[in-house]
């Protein structure tokens, strides 16, 4: 038996089942916020949701007789469009979470157009390598951009987020300033995960490796997708019970 083909399973049920535990925790949750954070809960939910969408979607990818098979199929296609539609949101938690999409629209603008370019770059970067449609420079050049694109993101989310905290004075921004900490390790370090994943097949092609390729991106969606979603969810809670003293 393959043991990568079995961890590389595991690991999708495992998220799969996280993220449709996530998904009610933010529904059943909800009556914790006020009305003013109860979109934070929606956010978050939509977030989860969407993946619990795709992991149904790709679920017979993941079977062992698929990834154990030497002409393995993988769900690419099925990643990217639901990172398309999820990462965005996961980025407009804060901002809605802070209200800077009211304060800094431009900003709000600038990181989605980046998230944007990120994920449709990497999706031409990963399949026309291993599609072989186009050469391998076309293919790194792609990455490059979206490297540069997610750096762009991690600027926004670790340094200019926080000078702009800093300069918006309120209650509530110690108990922001933490979220805001939290979320951008996230960028950094959690985000890394998929252009890392994407990266190692590039110098190894073989099956084993496009396997670990899976793995890195199930435990990408997994601390990514419900991390993000529940730091702000906690950090609405705290400011809700800020509200009422």
């Amino acid at each position: 038996m393959n043991i990568l083909a079995l961890t590389t399973s595991y690991t999708f049920e495992f998220t799969f089942i996280s993220m449709i535990a996530a998904s009610f925790y933010f529904l059943l949750e909800r009556h914790k916020l006020s009305d003013k954070y109860k979109s934070i809960s929606s956010l978050a939910f939509l977030t989860t949701a969407l993946a619990v969408i795709e992991y149904y979607q790709m679920h017979d990818f993941f079977d062992l007789k698929n990834l154990s098979s030497p002409t393995v199929n993988y769900p690419t296609e099925f990643r990217y469009i639901t990172w398309l539609i999820a990462t965005p949101l996961m980025l407009y938690i804060f901002f809605v979470l802070s209200g800077f999409y009211k304060s800094h629209k431009k900003t709000v603008v600038a990181t989605l157009s980046l998230n944007f370019a990120m994920i449709v770059t990497g999706y031409f970067a990963e399949t026309t390598y291993s599609n072989k449609l186009m050469n391998f420079n076309f293919s790194i050049a792609m990455f490059a951009i979206g490297f540069i694109c997610w750096l762009g993101i991690v600027y926004i989310y670790t340094k200019y987020l926080p000078e702009q905290l800093e300069l918006t004075p309120s209650k509530n921004q110690k108990d922001l300033g933490k979220c805001l900490n939290i979320l951008g390790k996230l960028v950094v370090f959690g985000w890394a995960l998929y252009p890392a994943g994407l990266f190692i097949t590039f110098f190894d092609p073989s099956v084993d490796t496009a396997l670990t390729r899976e793995l890195i991106y199930n435990f990408g969606d997994l601390f990514n997708k419900i991390g993000f979603s529940l730091i702000c969810f906690l950090c609405a809670v705290k400011l809700t019970k800020n509200e009422a003293k």
